[in-house]
């Protein structure tokens, strides 16, 4: 039986930063690169400071939801045809996130250290352990970020200190040499992002209390710190063509750290990193989507998660889905989501606006 235990903002941190960190290392540093070379850093620097501004959106619809579960919310406001609606596609979104990081970490696992071992392998044991942990509760979720992200971020900090001797930081210069376009684009991407906070309403009726407007601006500049901070470790440390050309600029780090003659080929650390932030993400959205579900039997809750773990696996193993996924990751992934988590955030604040007008002018 899954605890019904609420969460504390640290715990909020430990679940975001390690579930949201995963993809700004895993699909946004390459994508920046791709777009817009060395302008990248200033690109993701410009968009932290005006993400500053987009997150009160995010704050004025927890304050104004009273942390209520937001399904619950619509369906009340807007009645079960629209909050079934409102679910179906908020589930969609996540169901579709989880499915491109499951594909991505199997893909990179099985190139760089399993290539003997067969990929559904890799992909069930990642599943089964999401649907276990997701079982247990966001609770659960919550201890296990705690123990993981601290040595996550111990090993970033170990990596990029490692390997100051290869970093030419004069590489992040000039600017704009094409123009400004470039930066504009890493813009795009980088929103694309950032914007992924909007998980923080969907989870927001299992916190302790509801988080101020200085929590989120906190959260929203540590997560683009972890954007930041490897992004321009990957330029200083290969210079701007080489960073660009490399599929996993973050991982690769890894691969020049030495400690002493005798000890290289740490690399293998990096797969703490990454699977740490795979099995949050995937356990978190496999949460989000059971909880829109409101399944009360624990029997039906544990056979309705393993169907979607199982389906996950199903669908990134097949090759043409595949394909299609890594196609979308290194084209529109970035633009499309852009425009969803926005549309979808402006949706929802509206929606919380009027009703708050309703109600207001109830009152009087």
């Amino acid at each position: 039986m899954p605890t019904s235990k609420k969460i504390s903002i640290i715990d909020v941190f430990f679940i975001m930063l390690l579930s949201l960190g995963i993809t700004n290392h895993v699909i946004l540093i390459p994508l920046l690169l791709q777009a817009a070379s060395r302008d990248a850093w200033m690109g993701t620097i410009v968009t932290m400071i005006l993400h500053i501004g987009w997150v009160y959106i995010l704050y004025f619809i927890m304050k104004r939801t009273h942390n209520q579960s937001i399904f619950a919310w619509f369906q009340e406001h807007f009645g079960k045809t629209v909050g079934r609606i409102f679910i179906t596609i908020s589930s969609f979104y996540f169901f579709v996130m989880a499915m491109v990081i499951l594909r991505e970490t199997t893909t990179w696992i099985r190139v760089t250290y399993l290539p003997q071992t067969p990929k559904m392998v890799v992909s069930l044991v990642i599943v089964l352990l999401c649907v276990y942990v997701t079982y247990n509760g966001i609770r659960s979720i919550a201890i296990i970020s705690g123990i993981l992200l601290p040595i996550v971020w111990l090993l970033g900090h170990f990596v990029a200190v490692s390997n100051l001797e290869y970093k030419d930081y004069s590489l992040l210069t000039p600017l704009f040499v094409e123009g400004y376009t470039p930066m504009l684009n890493s813009m795009v991407i980088a929103a694309g992002g950032f914007m992924e906070m909007i998980v923080l309403i969907f989870f927001q009726h299992h916190m302790k209390r509801r988080m101020n407007y200085f929590y989120i601006v906190l959260l929203s500049l540590l997560l683009g710190g972890l954007t930041l901070g490897p992004l321009m470790g990957a330029i200083a440390a290969f210079g701007p063509t080489p960073a660009m050309q490399a599929r996993y600029p973050a991982y690769d780090q890894w691969m020049l750290v030495t400690i002493t003659k005798y000890i290289t080929h740490v690399d293998f650390l990096a797969l703490y990193q990454w699977i740490s932030g795979a099995l949050i993400r995937i356990s978190l959205f496999l949460f989000i989507i059971t909880d829109g579900m409101d399944l009360k039997k624990p029997k039906h809750r544990a056979w309705t998660l393993l169907a979607l773990g199982v389906t996950l696996s199903i669908l990134t193993l097949n090759s043409t889905i595949d394909r299609q996924i890594e196609l979308f990751v290194l084209g529109k992934y970035s633009l499309a989501f852009l425009c969803f988590v926005a549309s979808l955030t402006l949706v929802i604040a509206v929606a919380v606006l009027i009703k708050a007008k309703n109600k207001g002018g109830q009152k009087t």
